[in-house]
């Protein structure tokens, strides 16, 4: 196994599990989903990505996360961390 991309994926996780409440789910689900990406393009041997490749990460995890976070919220009534009191974010 590749250990650095275990790390990387490994810390993502760990910090999304330790920030959910603190910054929300569609930020903490959008953190953990940048540093799983580095960590399967460590695995792969890809170099680190650089400013724009980890801002790519960020949109699709913002990207991802949001719509799951509305669709448990919203559809299913199921209550997730949010940022806000709102109920959007």
């Amino acid at each position: 196994g590749d250990w650095l991309g275990f790390a990387w994926v490994s810390a993502g996780l760990l910090t999304n599990a330790a920030l959910i409440t603190r910054l929300g789910f569609v930020l903490s689900c959008a953190l953990c989903f940048v540093l799983a990406a580095r960590g399967f393009e460590v695995s792969q041997g890809r170099p680190a990505p650089g400013v724009r490749g980890t801002l790519v990460s960020t949109v699709t995890g913002l990207a991802i996360a949001a719509p799951v976070y509305w669709m448990f919220t919203k559809l299913l009534g199921i209550n997730l961390p949010g940022l806000t009191s709102t109920g959007w974010l």
